[in-house]
């Protein structure tokens, strides 16, 4: 008897961990509590800065920018995605006070990546899967952790075990990548000195690959 097993159609995340960076971490932090656009109650939002408009000028942005791409390539390739291609990048920021906190969402896009720069200290490894530990419970709300959540529709309903959300316990010098269209979300930021993360949405174009026309459309109000 001949048999086979295919997990299809996995969430792939792929973690790195970047070494000696506590000096850009720190050109990081500072770029955001002393430029005055970064000030008072800013929230940034992909569509209101890209951050990459400041590589010019801040070299820890341009070198941030340089690690995202070499993440996204390696995540790439072990989707087994070859082939020369283009990718428009927005890069923006999570920068948690106290008690602030990140809905359910996705992002439109093809692939989200995620740099930590300044989070809480867990001294625990940074993923967690259910019933990977005892201490793993869906509704604690742990200091600004990631939960992943499966992209199947009302996968957590299912009687059979299955790992339908992933935590995140970040770290700084932690990027994660994971296709846009998986919803997360981010818990409460406890600690009393912000919270930062710097998150990228990549949308890959392939050369030639189109033959669709693009047409200027005007749509008046009535």
């Amino acid at each position: 008897m001949q048999t086979s097993e295919l997990a299809l159609f996995p969430t792939r995340l792929l973690t790195l961990q970047f070494p000696d960076v506590d000096e850009l971490n720190r050109d990081l932090l500072g770029l955001f509590a002393t430029r005055e656009e970064f000030r008072a109650d800013f929230n940034m939002h992909p569509d209101a800065l890209n951050l990459l408009g400041l590589a010019d000028t801040c070299p820890a942005i341009a070198r941030l920018r340089e690690m995202f791409l070499d993440g996204l390539a390696r995540w790439l390739r072990a989707e087994a995605v070859p082939g020369d291609l283009s990718v428009d990048v927005v890069l923006f920021s999570n920068y948690a006070k106290k008690g602030e906190l990140t809905l359910v969402h996705n992002h439109n896009a093809d692939v989200v990546g995620i740099y930590y720069v300044k989070t809480a200290d867990y001294g625990r490894a940074p993923v967690s899967l259910p019933g990977a530990e005892p201490a793993h419970d869906y509704f604690d709300a742990d200091d600004g952790v990631l939960v992943l959540h499966d992209p199947r529709f009302n996968a957590n309903l299912t009687a059979l075990p299955a790992v339908d959300h992933v935590k995140v316990y970040p770290r700084p010098g932690l990027m994660l990548l994971f296709p846009a269209y998986v919803w997360h979300s981010v818990t409460p930021h406890l600690g009393d000195a912000p919270r930062l993360a710097i998150s990228a949405n990549f949308s890959l174009r392939w050369a030639g690959a189109s033959n669709a026309e693009t047409w200027p459309l005007k749509v008046e109000k009535e």
